[in-house]
């Protein structure tokens, strides 16, 4: 006889508790759109020819021939499919007293592809002259990228504008005209005033500022920021319009959708029809963050039956680090749903609400994620819960370049083994891995000690972020791993000392979907699990980047614990079905066959030498560097988390009347506010 899974509603619900999220600098987002091709970016390069430019560039050279060097090394480096141009300005008119120096300004390599020897050609020919009308040429060159698709100035200056219109106000005005383009700032040896105006341009431009004292942070700095022209974060998904009002709700299908927030703070309406009665139905919401935004994020994604039972909410979280990812889920599925109202329901509405902050998300896009899982048979034969894993060691190999993602559409797929990339400050980078049932994910990040112009860049401490985020958007790191290099947290301390810092999730098993939190509920579904890496920047950073080996490795056999379906019924969700086993399944990286190369050989599982951050404790440094305020919240957080941690399940019901749920909680009716409460915790 077939016995579907059922589950009881309970008698009281959850904490409220909001808690500090990690602070949310990251760019607008661009508009939302149905699938953009990445390589459909506009990159225009506009630099500084005032005769400043003459002058030493600090390192046995001047400005103009690092600035050749660099760009030379940029322009190389970009695809060969990208649309750039180039566009100087000083470059005509000797003074500020001749007519037209203020409007000296000119394209001299129309945007375009296929046009690289144009722009070598144009960057030989690239001399020192006149004056610096920096204003006058952002508004050319964005009349030059056009209304429409991803657009990047890359503004390269030595010094402050002589010229009206202020370059300030100037990328503030074109922000407002709703000009959808990202202006990225480098300041070549400058100072002061300079620098503080060309930090604004940036600022206001939505853009990331950085300086240049040498060739080498010149070249840094262009480099990366030219090539993430064509990868900026972006939105992806078929274009819906959410309805004000639960009539006339937009009917979605499991899939894979993008809309935007509105002006003000009116929910936007989904109706979300079932194909199988008992199904589970997840949705997920992402979104970037404007910066300047505040700490809390207050957006709800909520799940009801069209009577307004509520079944699942959450409010979305922000990632630790400077990014502003935010991802939120709301799940129908409920252990405590003992009348199957929201498990029966022909029918579920999804709402998104941007909350109280909605003038900061006015007109920000977000993606739906919406996956429909069948009813099993039976859970009798199935894995129990998954413990708290114990890191296994992994070999380490030749590293392989990799290009990250910097969204969810274009992060790269990783299979098992080691790669190596470069990061920059205030960058985000994606990966993503498959998790069939009976795997779990575990990542090593490893940054080699740094010498020279690089530790000196680096500027003391910095923090490096890593987190692991399901198919639908929970942040599913297991906080209580064991043996994990680095320390069970996911924020890692770096020196120039460098750093080994490594995360893991839970195995995926069904049954994980009764679990406390968002790395027991998480981790219930295989599919594609995303990687999230960034490096904290500070406010007068310069051009530089750090080298970063990955490795990754699916941690047991494919395929164990996989449910049986009622009526051999198929998942479906907004990307893939269920994963396929592979042929030969590996906790460990394979072996390479290529030469060793032991500048390249990175020995994953391995903390640096001399380091005292493992899993006993919290780093010195880590301690160090929070504020008072936060070494409060941290220890009330840790506290938290033992007690929830020590109290049976049926205590801890009982101990948190009043029907409110936590807003990072679990996405069911009446369910404990996420039991240990580390995962959300702000960040360290």
């Amino acid at each position: 006889m077939t016995t579907h899974h059922r589950h009881r509603r309970p008698a009281v619900l959850a904490l409220l508790a909001i808690t500090l999220t990690a602070l949310l600098a990251g760019l607008a987002a661009p508009t939302a759109q149905a699938d953009p091709d990445p390589g459909t970016g506009k990159l225009v390069l506009v630099l500084d020819s005032s005769g400043s430019m003459k002058e030493p560039a600090g390192d046995g050279t001047t400005k103009i021939a690092a600035a050749r060097t660099a760009l030379t090394q940029a322009v190389g480096k970009l695809p060969a499919d990208a649309q750039v141009g180039l566009r100087v300005y000083g470059a005509t008119v000797f003074k500020r007293s001749q007519a037209g120096a203020c409007t000296d300004t000119q394209l001299t390599v129309p945007i375009g592809a296929g046009n690289r020897p144009q722009l070598q050609a144009a960057i030989a020919k690239y001399q020192p002259y006149g004056e610096t009308p920096i204003g006058y040429a952002l508004q050319q060159a964005a009349k030059d990228l056009g209304p429409s698709g991803q657009r990047t100035i890359v503004l390269v200056s030595d010094g402050e504008a002589t010229c009206a219109p202020d370059p300030c106000v100037v990328a503030q005005s074109i922000a407002k005209q709703g000009i959808d383009l990202k202006i990225d700032v480098v300041g070549f040896r400058v100072g002061g005033k300079a620098r503080s105006q060309l930090q604004c341009v940036a600022r206001e431009g939505r853009g990331d500022y950085y300086d240049a004292d040498s060739t080498i942070d010149l070249e840094a700095g262009l480099g990366r920021l030219s090539t993430r022209a064509f990868r900026p974060f972006r939105i992806s998904g078929t274009p819906v319009d959410g309805a004000p009002q639960q009539e006339g709700a937009p009917e979605l299908a499991p899939g894979h959708y993008s809309d935007t927030f509105g002006v003000d703070d009116t929910s936007k309406h989904y109706l979300i029809k079932r194909t199988m009665k008992g199904s589970t139905l997840r949705a997920g919401v992402s979104f970037r963050r404007p910066s300047g935004g505040s700490l809390v994020i207050q957006t709800e994604v909520r799940l009801n039956t069209i009577d307004g039972e509520k079944c699942g909410w959450s409010y979305p979280r922000s990632f630790d680090g400077n990014q502003g990812l935010a991802t939120g889920t709301a799940s129908s599925w409920s252990k405590y749903d003992s009348t199957n109202v929201c498990s029966d329901s022909d029918a579920m509405v999804l709402t998104v609400n941007p909350g109280k902050d909605f003038r900061e998300l006015k007109g920000v896009p977000y993606e739906l994620r919406i996956d429909e899982e069948p009813p099993v048979d039976s859970t009798t034969n199935l894995p129990a819960a998954a413990a708290d894993p114990v890191w296994t060691p992994m070999k380490g190999s030749v590293p392989r370049e990799i290009v990250p993602g910097s969204s969810f559409p274009d992060a790269p797929l990783l299979q098992p083994g080691t790669y190596k990339t470069t990061l920059m400050p205030g960058e985000l980078q994606l990966y993503k891995v498959k998790l069939d049932w009976g795997q779990r994910l575990q990542l090593q990040t490893t940054v080699p000690e740094m010498a020279g112009a690089t530790a000196e860049a680096l500027d003391g401490i910095r923090y490096l972020d890593t987190a692991v985020i399901s198919p639908i958007g929970e942040d599913v790191y297991a906080v209580f791993a064991k043996n994990v290099p680095g320390g069970s947290y996911k924020r890692g301390v770096l020196t120039k000392r460098g750093l080994v810092k490594a995360v893991t999730t839970k195995e995926v098993r069904y049954l994980n979907r009764n679990g406390a939190n968002d790395q027991d509920t998480g981790t219930s579904v295989p599919g594609e699990y995303y990687l999230a890496v960034s490096l904290t920047r500070k406010t007068d950073d310069k051009a530089f980047t750090i080298p970063l080996n990955l490795t990754v490795a699916a941690v047991g056999a494919p395929g164990t614990g996989k449910p049986q379906y009622v009526d051999d019924a198929t998942p479906v969700t907004g990307e893939t079905a269920t994963p396929t086993p592979t042929e030969t399944p590996s906790a460990f990286p394979p072996e390479s066959t290529e030469p060793t190369n032991s500048g390249d050989k990175t020995e994953a599982g391995t903390p640096v030498a001399g380091r005292s951050d493992n899993d006993s404790g919290t780093p010195i440094a880590l301690v160090a560097g929070l504020s008072g305020g936060g070494v409060v919240l941290l220890l009330v957080g840790l506290l938290l988390v033992v007690r929830l941690r020590r109290t049976p399940a049926t205590r801890q019901a009982a101990q948190y009347p009043g029907g409110v749920q936590h807003p990072n909680g679990p996405q069911s009716p009446g369910q404990h506010p996420n039991g240990p409460q580390y995962p959300n915790q702000p960040p360290r």
